[in-house]
C-alpha cells in the first residue's frame, strides 16, 4: 500500500511540474485568430492601406481592408474592402497559398473641370463618386512562430458604377503584420 501511495504521489507531482513548465514556454503565435497588417506595397504609391483579418479555422478567414489615397493626381481616393480567404493547405493554419474573393466600396474623384456660370465667372468643380464592385485575388502568406508574417498577393476587381472613371480596381500588396 505504501508503494502504491508513493507512486501515486510521484505521478501527481510530475504532472504538476510538467504543467508548470509548459506554461512558461513561449506560445506559438502561428495559431492565433486575429491579424493586423500594413500594406507596404501600396504605400510606395501614396496609398495607405491597413487590414484586419479574423481566422475562422485552419483554411478560412474573413477580413476588412481600408485604404486612403493622398496623391491628388490619382482618381482613386480609397476603398473599403471586406474579403473572404480560402487557404487550401492542410499542413498550415491559415497560411501558405490562398484564394480571395472581395467586395469593394470604392471612392474616386474625377478631374477638376472648369466652366462659366451665368455671370461669366470661371467655376472649378470636382466630381466625387462612391461605387461598388466585386473582385478576386491570389497570394501567399508566410507566418513565423512569433506571429510576425508577410504576404504577397495580386488581383483585380470590377466596379459597377457607370459614371466613375474607374472600371477596374487593383487588389495588390506586400503586407507585413502580426498574428495574435
Amino acid at each position: 500500500m505504501k508503494h502504491l501511495l508513493s507512486l501515486l504521489l510521484i505521478f501527481t507531482l510530475s504532472l504538476a511540474f510538467g504543467q508548470a513548465e509548459s506554461e512558461t514556454e513561449p506560445k506559438d503565435k502561428r495559431y492565433g485568430k486575429n491579424e493586423i497588417k500594413f500594406n507596404a506595397g501600396t504605400a510606395l504609391f501614396e496609398l495607405l492601406e491597413l487590414s484586419y483579418e479574423r481566422v475562422l479555422n485552419n483554411d478560412m478567414g474573413v477580413g476588412l481592408s481600408a485604404s486612403y489615397g493622398s496623391d491628388e493626381n490619382l482618381y482613386y481616393r480609397g476603398s473599403v474592402l471586406p474579403y473572404f480567404r480560402f487557404y487550401p493547405s492542410e499542413k498550415q493554419v491559415a497560411s501558405g497559398f490562398f484564394l480571395e474573393a472581395n467586395t469593394g466600396v470604392i471612392f474616386s474623384e474625377n478631374e477638376d473641370f472648369f466652366f462659366l456660370d451665368n455671370n461669366g465667372t470661371v467655376v472649378e468643380e470636382n466630381e466625387s463618386f462612391v461605387s461598388f464592385g466585386f473582385g478576386v485575388a491570389v497570394g501567399g502568406k508566410f507566418v513565423s512562430k512569433t506571429g510576425l508574417f508577410g504576404e504577397l498577393f495580386g488581383g483585380l476587381g470590377r466596379e459597377f458604377l457607370d459614371e466613375s472613371f474607374i472600371e477596374i480596381y487593383p487588389r495588390v500588396g506586400l503586407n507585413f503584420g502580426y498574428r495574435f
